[in-house]
């Protein structure tokens, strides 16, 4: 019985030392931004969920907020892309999200962002699905949160409960690098 005591109370402690890790890799600041990533340490790559066919990597180029950014590399196939692993939930009370890519390539390059207000993973009618283009350069891209509504049934996401994020390329032919910067929701 002493044992479990123990082992519980260790496991109540090792929660909460990963909630405050969790809750450390955002902040906002007196503006009203909740910047969700910023990629300025090797720690931030720890909150990414790893697929095959793309690879992550910190960058001093094309930064746009802070010393680095996130160095995407998509390769062909399906849906590759990132998909960070959400801090904060709640979005409520937010207007938009907003986040900078930097295309190096010569050409446009299409990217989806795709957003789920549920746990389990949703088909595409009953979640948050939209293109982008990317000119070559620099991209700021700005979404308003009451655009959010599940793209066959048009119902609005639930802001209190945002579980997933994903921004990817839909079978791209050839690989394809891309630089992402300063993830975050604003209130303005």
């Amino acid at each position: 019985m002493i044992k479990s005591d123990a082992l519980i109370a260790a496991l109540k402690k090792l929660t909460f030392l990963v909630s405050l890790v969790l809750l450390s890799s955002c902040h906002r600041d007196p503006s009203g931004e909740l910047v969700l990533f910023d990629f300025e340490s090797d720690t931030e790559l720890d909150h990414l969920s790893w697929s095959c066919h793309t690879l992550y990597s910190l960058s001093s180029d094309h930064a746009t907020h802070g010393a680095k950014s996130l160095k995407l590399e998509l390769f062909p196939s399906d849906y590759p892309g990132l998909i960070p692993i959400l801090a904060v939930k709640d979005w409520q009370g937010f207007k938009e999200l907003c986040f900078d890519v930097y295309n190096p390539t010569k050409n446009m390059v299409r990217i989806v962002v795709r957003i789920d207000d549920r746990k389990d993973y949703p088909d595409y009618d009953d979640r948050y699905n939209k293109s982008f283009i990317l000119k070559p350069g620099s991209n700021h891209l700005s979404i308003p949160l009451d655009t959010l509504v599940a793209s066959g049934t048009k119902r609005h996401l639930n802001l209190a409960q945002i579980h997933r994020l994903f921004i990817f390329m839909a079978n791209p032919e050839k690989k394809t690098t891309l630089y992402i910067d300063s993830i975050k929701v604003l209130k303005k």
